[in-house]
C-alpha cells in the first residue's frame, strides 16, 4: 500500500517541491525506497546502507538531503527538466521481498510577470457598435488560458492564441469581435473583463468600462406665469404715465 503526494503539484521555477511516499509494509522491514523521474533514479534511501541515502545526478533535480529520509524528499530551485512523471518505488525486505511504485505528474511554471492587457478601438461604445477587442498575456509557461467577460456573461470563443517568446516562454492572445446589442448594456455600463489562468498557482483578471456615460439632460426654456403676467401690468402702466405727460404738456 503506496500513496505518492507531489506538493504542490504545479510548482514554481526556482521554488521548492515536496515530494512525499507513504506507505505501509505490514510489519516487513524496508529495503529500499527509489525515486525517479521518468525512467531515471534520482534519490534512493536503503537503511541497511551507510550513509543510507544516495543521489544520483540528474540535470534539473536538485535534492535537499538534509530534508531528505526514507518517506520524504524536498527538491530545491526547480527547473522545466523536472516537469514530468515522478515515481517511489518501495521495496519490502526479507522474507516478503515485494515492490509497489506509483507515479504523480509534477509540473513546473513561470508565471506571469503581470495581469493581462485589454486594448480596444474605442474608449466608449453603444448599443449597435461593434467591439473589436484583444487580451493579451505576459510570457509564461505553460502558457495562459485566457477568456472574456461582458457584463460577467461569457462572451466569445475561448482560442487562445500562443505567440512564442524567450527561454521556453509563451505569450498569450485572444481577440473579441461582437456586435452590441441593447442586452449587453446594463443601465448604460458595459464592462469588459479578461482572465488569465496558469494551471492552479496563477489567476488575475483585468476589466474595463466601455459604457456611455449618463448624458446630461438638455435644460428648457421655462417662463413662469407669474413673471409673463409682472411685466404686462408693468408695461401697461409705463403707457399710462407717457400718455398722461402728453395730455398734460399739451394744455
Amino acid at each position: 500500500n503506496v500513496t505518492l503526494l507531489v506538493m504542490p503539484p504545479a510548482v514554481q521555477k526556482g521554488q521548492h517541491a515536496a515530494l512525499l511516499c507513504l506507505y505501509d509494509l505490514e510489519e516487513a522491514p524496508l529495503y529500499s525506497v527509489k525515486w525517479y523521474r521518468g525512467n531515471h533514479e534520482f534519490y534512493r534511501y536503503s537503511p541497511t546502507d551507510t550513509p543510507p541515502n544516495k543521489i544520483f545526478p540528474f540535470d534539473g533535480i536538485h535534492v535537499d538531503l538534509s530534508m531528505s529520509n526514507a518517506t520524504q524528499v524536498m527538491l530545491q530551485n526547480v527547473q522545466f527538466k523536472l516537469s514530468g512523471n515522478i515515481s517511489c518505488e518501495v521495496s519490502a525486505d526479507s522474507p516478503s521481498f515485494s515492490t509497489a511504485i506509483v507515479s504523480r505528474h509534477l509540473m513546473v511554471v513561470d508565471l506571469p510577470d503581470s495581469g493581462p492587457e485589454i486594448h480596444t478601438e474605442k474608449e466608449r461604445y453603444e448599443p449597435g457598435d461593434v467591439l473589436n477587442a484583444n487580451c493579451t498575456s505576459p510570457p509564461s509557461k505553460p502558457p495562459a488560458f485566457l477568456s472574456f467577460l461582458l457584463n460577467n456573461q461569457p462572451v466569445g470563443r475561448p482560442e487562445t492564441q500562443k505567440i512564442p517568446g524567450p527561454d521556453l516562454l509563451q505569450s498569450s492572445s485572444l481577440t473579441l469581435t461582437v456586435q452590441l446589442l441593447p442586452s449587453h448594456f446594463n443601465n448604460g455600463q458595459l464592462i469588459l473583463k479578461c482572465t488569465a489562468i496558469v494551471a492552479t498557482l496563477y489567476r488575475e483578471s483585468t476589466e474595463i468600462h466601455l459604457g456611455v456615460s449618463p448624458r446630461e439632460p438638455i435644460p428648457e426654456r421655462v417662463t413662469s406665469p407669474n413673471v409673463a403676467s409682472h411685466t404686462s401690468t408693468a408695461t401697461a402702466t409705463v403707457h399710462l404715465v407717457l400718455l398722461l405727460i402728453a395730455l398734460y404738456s399739451g394744455r
